[in-house]
């Protein structure tokens, strides 16, 4: 099984999970899953499934670089491909 086959049946199960009503013990228990696994996909999914708070997607702006402006003038600029996590960091380094 390749590892988006993977994910799918693990997001399948989650939501059958969510559906049933059940401990996460008893349902991974009952479906033959190991509970820290079963758990972390569904950390996983809750994780995936959250917008960025602040953030707006930029797939459709043609740019070639995003400027971040400092309150103190300095200027950084850096390439649109730059990760988000990246970008929060360089962010909250200006607080």
């Amino acid at each position: 099984m390749n590892k988006t086959d993977r994910k799918e049946q693990m997001r399948e199960l989650v939501g059958q999970w969510q559906a049933s009503g059940q401990s996460q013990k008893d349902f991974a228990s009952e479906n033959n899953l190991n509970l820290h696994t079963f758990k972390y996909w569904i950390y996983k999914f809750r994780r995936d499934d959250q917008p960025l708070e602040g953030f707006i997607r930029l797939d459709d702006i043609p740019v070639q670089e995003i400027s971040l402006r400092y309150p103190n003038g300095v200027e950084l600029m850096v390439p649109t491909c730059t990760p988000a996590t990246v970008l929060m960091d360089l962010i909250r380094f200006a607080d």
